[in-house]
């Protein structure tokens, strides 16, 4: 039985890793940006896996020419870690250029991540844009835009889970400076918004167009 698994497994990832490969050969031009939605940071020694399946993927798609820039999105919202900037100092550590990184730090929930995202890409006039998220948050994301009525111009470039193990899971050791995404005077955001209010906001309710546009660098995290 044991034999057998391993078999089934070898095969599960030699077919993700062939379907992933496919995939990406459709895109015939490079995006201009993707987008990277946050996650919440506890620093305990190990890359969180949901971290690996996102940044390795977007790393992929930088590596292989498929975009230009990579928007990484998130504040500090679950603990004290700016979730953007410790995007963007993995990405830094796994060899990226940082003025190709961009750091979006105010959003908050799943589809601000997003909509805080296109307003950076529309300001650097971007034209295609896509999202890059695990296959499940990126369905969440595209199910609540459409339940909701909001109009999401990207296009969603989900991990493949398979494809991102058998070609990155234990390549990096990967070690940041996580203090320079550490945010003094920390609130929690179950202090700030009722459950009311969270709700809302996952949904994309609370967001507006914002009168100032807001972003940095990767490379400003080095100064």
């Amino acid at each position: 039985m044991n034999k057998f698994k391993f078999l089934l497994l070898g095969l599960l990832l030699v077919f993700g890793n062939s379907y992933a490969g496919d995939r990406l050969e459709k895109i015939n031009e490079p995006y201009d940006a993707i987008i990277v939605p946050g996650y919440p940071f506890r620093p305990n020694g190990k890359m969180n896996p949901i971290y690996k399946v996102r940044l390795y993927w977007a790393y992929h798609l930088y590596k292989e020419g498929k975009t230009k820039k990579i928007i990484v999105s998130g504040s500090a919202v679950h603990t004290p870690y700016v979730e953007s900037k410790v995007y963007a100092l993995y990405l830094i550590e796994l060899g990226i250029d940082p003025d190709d990184i961009i750091i979006e730090d105010r959003a908050e929930h799943s589809l601000e991540n997003v909509f805080y995202s296109m307003e950076i890409a529309k300001q650097h006039g971007f034209e295609k844009v896509a999202v890059v998220s695990d296959k499940a948050h990126s369905f969440m994301i595209k199910y609540l835009a459409k339940k909701f009525d909001h109009e999401i111009a990207a296009d969603f470039i989900p991990a493949r889970w398979r494809f991102v193990i058998l070609n990155y899971w234990n390549k990096f050791d990967l070690d940041i400076d996580t203090d320079k995404a550490y945010q003094p005077g920390f609130v929690h955001i179950s202090m700030k918004k009722t459950e009311t209010q969270r709700g809302l906001g996952t949904s994309g309710h609370l967001w507006s167009p914002s009168k100032e546009v807001c972003w940095s660098y990767g490379s400003d995290l080095l100064n």
